[in-house]
Order: structure tokens, then C-alpha cells, then sequence
């Protein structure tokens, strides 16, 4: 089986020859409404995210892989903080890097982990091209966390583990007094 690093490589190198034919122009972001169109579930069907930003709720995105180790010690702690506020402002869900070919691992690294919030199955370098589109800054790694305020606008990204405690407190500090 490939080595997770070396499908992103692999995956990368397309992203780069794409960009120079100036096909990757028509792969990022379609519409702030949804950045994350591509996406698929984890049976492959296209997702439902649709209705997902701008909904009136925060919105905290987890982009993670299946051969990450800081994602699994974080799948609890985000699955705890979803848990605590899904009846309430904030929206959780996560994307696996892994792409469509590996949606096995990704449904086996999901039964073993049993994170309590939705996640979804991204191409790597689209979504990197989507997350760049909207940082300004590349994809560095797993975990990363994306942070988009009720009107759907991104507030915060974050490379790297992040403590629920955090997160409540960027969004007290930025919600509407």
C-alpha cells in the first residue's frame, strides 16, 4: 500500500503541473458560501454542505489524515467539544486528505476513532489549493483547523493542535456583543 506522504507528493506534483496549464484556476474555491463543494462522504457520495456556512452557526473545520497522529489524540478532544455545543452556535466537521481511492482506511479509521461529528473525504491538492485560496498561506500539515464565523466568513486558521478551551475563547472574543 502507498505511503500516505507519497500520495500527497504524488497528488502535489499534479496539483503543480495543473497550475501550470492554468487548470487548478478553476479548482479553488467556488463560492464563499462553500469552500469545500469537492468534497465527498464516507461512502462517496457528494456531501452535504451545502447549508453548512453562513448558517448562522460558527463553523470549525478539521482537516486531518489517516496516518496522523496528533489528529487521532485531537479526535476526542473536538469530538467532546462538539458534543458540548451542537444544540447550541457552533458546527463542527472534519475532512480526511486521504482522497476517494482510500475511502476503506478512511471508513476504518473512523470505526476506530468514533469521532461524534460529521467528516468528509477531500482530494488532497484541492483542498490545499481551497485552504490556500482562503488563508493565503499553504496547507502545512494535519491537523488544521478552519474557523468561520454565523455569516460563513473565515475568522481563524489554525496549523497544528488546538484546545477546545481555545477555540471557545477566539469565539467569545468575536462574536457580536
Amino acid at each position: 500500500m502507498k505511503n500516505l506522504f507519497n500520495l500527497y507528493q504524488s497528488q502535489l506534483k499534479t496539483a503543480v503541473i495543473a497550475m501550470g496549464l492554468g487548470l487548478l484556476v478553476w479548482m479553488p474555491v467556488h463560492a464563499m458560501d462553500n469552500p469545500f463543494r469537492d468534497l465527498v462522504d464516507t461512502e462517496g457520495s457528494p456531501s452535504p454542505l451545502s447549508d453548512t456556512f453562513g448558517s448562522g452557526k460558527w463553523t470549525l473545520v478539521m482537516i486531518w489524515s489517516t496516518d496522523c497522529h496528533l489528529c487521532e489524540e485531537q479526535k476526542p478532544k473536538i469530538s467532546a467539544f462538539f458534543d458540548k455545543h451542537k444544540s447550541g452556535n457552533i458546527d463542527v466537521f472534519g475532512i480526511a486528505l486521504d482522497g476517494r481511492k482510500n475511502l476503506d482506511d478512511v471508513q476504518d479509521y473512523l470505526k476506530k476513532n468514533q469521532p461524534t461529528f460529521p467528516n468528509y473525504v477531500g482530494e488532497f491538492p484541492i483542498v490545499a489549493a481551497n485552504y490556500q485560496a482562503l488563508t493565503e498561506e499553504p496547507l502545512r500539515g494535519t491537523p488544521t483547523y478552519l474557523l468561520f464565523n454565523p455569516e460563513g466568513e473565515l475568522k481563524g486558521n489554525n496549523p497544528g493542535p488546538v484546545s477546545p478551551a481555545a477555540i471557545e475563547g477566539f469565539i467569545e472574543r468575536h462574536s457580536a456583543k
